[in-house]
């Protein structure tokens, strides 16, 4: 009987070394970029919200935080999709990442509750520009051989980046309680560390200011029939993106803002064990995310995205009903990677099965839909876990996913096939 051939180890390495030496210059100072971000937001996701438990703010008020910032991105997504396709997608980098910077800066030197919500809203206002330009500036800076592995390599190395963020977020407090002679939930600690962060997110605009503007479309239109909802022809193909992508954002809101929240109220973790935690969390989703194009040639993107959601629940519970800091652990962990895995093969698919003048537009309107459910959930999880209740949020979650997954898979499975043929010009 004859057998399917196996296809060596060592020839899948050389072909994914190969993808990685096409990346264009353009990639590779983004990727720059991304290093330096990856860092930034690494220190900062350990310590910001402990930041404000130790200011004397508490679960409700971190939510009301994401809440702000969240309702304003997705708000401002669809309309900065729009200023990015007339701007282009070097402006949108530095626009929106110079003003993410200033807008963190007054966040970690107020101790103010108004000012801390009006700084949030307004710089999910303006940051969300360089997110929304992220999608499209890859799509269009990489050949079609190339461009699965430059979004998974843009994604593992910012979880990598990220991991090492963390675990300076988790041990630079210790240092700087030695240095200042206080305790390490002193608010000067706290603002050391994270001027550290501020640091490496203004550092991370300076290359897009060497990136070389590649030709964007643009076209007579004005800005308001640019907006209008009747400019995009894929509006069906968008509309079920949108709806698997806010069911996802609804359920990742009611947990993943407040993971650290969890870790120390919950399972009374030190801030030295939750940068680990999360240290780790970025390597685990790295490798996920770095074994992900070959996941993805196996299975094609839909079915990858579908099956990587599906088999993260059980861990979600693992999570919320955990005995221990070590289990709890261990299923954020494999949470987080197989989450994870699929968010840049869903950004590649989206940019796939839409036209090229509807790549700006479209990745704003899913970041408006990832965003606005988010922000909102992360809220009533707040208020949920000030209430003592842990383990619901968990469980909607599982739902959430559930749902987004299975309807992802029946709205796209036989989409794959004609997108490459019918979109792309």
């Amino acid at each position: 009987m004859s057998q399917t051939p196996r296809i060596p180890t060592h020839s899948v390495t050389r072909d994914y070394l190969g993808k990685i030496r096409m990346f264009s210059r353009n990639a590779q100072l983004f990727l720059l970029s991304t290093v330096l971000r990856g860092l930034a937001g690494g220190i900062w996701g350990v310590l910001f919200n402990l930041y404000l438990w130790d200011l004397g703010f508490r679960e409700d008020f971190v939510g009301y935080v994401f809440l702000l910032s969240g309702l304003a991105s997705g708000l401002a997504a669809f309309p900065a999709g729009i200023m990015c396709d007339k701007i282009g997608r070097k402006k949108s980098l530095i626009a929106g990442a110079t003003a993410g910077s200033f807008a963190n800066t007054i966040l970690v030197f107020t101790s103010d509750s108004v000012l801390l919500l009006v700084v949030s809203l307004l710089g999910g206002l303006v940051s969300i520009l360089s997110w929304v330009a992220q999608a499209p500036f890859m799509m269009e800076n990489s050949e079609p051989e190339e461009r699965t592995h430059l979004f998974s390599i843009s994604w593992a190395t910012f979880l990598v980046s990220n991991m090492a963020g963390s675990f300076a977020g988790g041990f630079l407090p210790q240092v700087f309680s030695g240095l200042l002679g206080v305790e390490t939930t002193n608010v000067a600690v706290h603002r050391a560390t994270l001027t550290i962060s501020l640091g490496f997110l203004f550092l991370a605009v300076l290359p897009y200011y060497v990136i070389e503007e590649k030709p964007y479309l643009q076209d007579n239109a004005t800005m308001a029939s640019r907006l209008s909802f009747k400019a995009i022809q894929s509006r069906a193909v968008i509309g079920k993106l949108v709806v698997t992508g806010g069911l996802i954002g609804l359920g990742a809101g009611l947990i993943v803002p407040l993971f650290n929240i969890f870790f120390q109220n919950k399972l009374e973790a030190s801030k030295e064990q939750i940068g680990t935690i999360f240290a780790l969390g970025n390597v685990a989703v790295a490798v996920g995310t770095v074994l992900a194009p070959i996941i993805s040639s196996r299975l094609g993107k839909v079915r990858a995205v579908a099956f990587t959601e599906l088999v993260s629940i059980p861990f979600i519970f693992g999570i919320a009903f955990s005995p221990n800091l070590g289990f709890a652990a261990g299923s954020y962990l494999a949470r987080g990677a197989l989450m994870n895995m699929a968010g840049h093969i869903r950004n590649n698919f989206a940019m796939e099965v839409v036209r090229t003048e509807e790549r700006a537009a479209t990745s704003g309107l899913n970041v408006m839909a990832d965003g606005i459910p988010r922000a909102i959930s992360s809220s009533v999880a707040g208020q949920m876990m000030k209430g003592g209740n842990y383990v619901l949020p968990y469980m909607i979650t599982s739902v959430l996913y559930f749902a987004a997954s299975t309807l992802f898979l029946i709205f796209f499975r036989k989409a794959e096939k004609t997108a490459n043929r019918s979109w792309q010009r």
